[in-house]
């Protein structure tokens, strides 16, 4: 598993702590032992429910979570269902599938796409239901 630091304000940090073990397995980057993870809670993100950085050569990521969307409080479930979409960019990012800068996915250039055309984009929305089903510990 990889080493994760949570901060910010968030409820059910224990939960999380076992969401992210668990999608981690999903995703298959559970035995990346020595990369690390910080999951970053945010108040307001703007525009954004979340964002994903990487940089697989020094081995770790940030992901921060909005608690509000412009200004309006995030529901729960979506903020872990955001954190799902996030965790496959980790998963891209491990496996050094897309770069830091999002210049290459899988070795060719990226360059050119729309946002909701970028091949990393379109993986993690079709996932992140799914993760956030059957990840989420009951």
């Amino acid at each position: 598993m990889p080493h994760l630091a949570i901060s910010g304000q968030v409820a059910q940090k224990k939960k999380i702590e076992q969401y992210i073990v668990n999608l981690c397995r999903a995703l298959n980057i559970n035995r990346m032992h020595s990369k690390l993870i910080f999951l970053n809670f945010k108040t307001d993100l703007g525009d954004r429910y979340g964002d994903c950085w990487g940089d697989s050569k020094v081995g770790y990521v940030d992901i921060n979570i909005g608690r509000k969307l412009e200004g309006e409080k995030i529901p729960f479930s979506d903020m872990m269902q955001t954190l799902a979409h996030e965790m496959v960019h980790v998963k891209q990012y491990f496996r050094n599938e897309l770069n830091g800068y999002a210049t290459t996915w899988k070795g060719r250039n990226a360059g050119g796409y729309k946002y909701e055309n970028q091949p990393w984009e379109r993986e993690a929305h079709r996932l992140e239901a799914k993760l956030y089903t059957e990840c989420w510990p009951d």
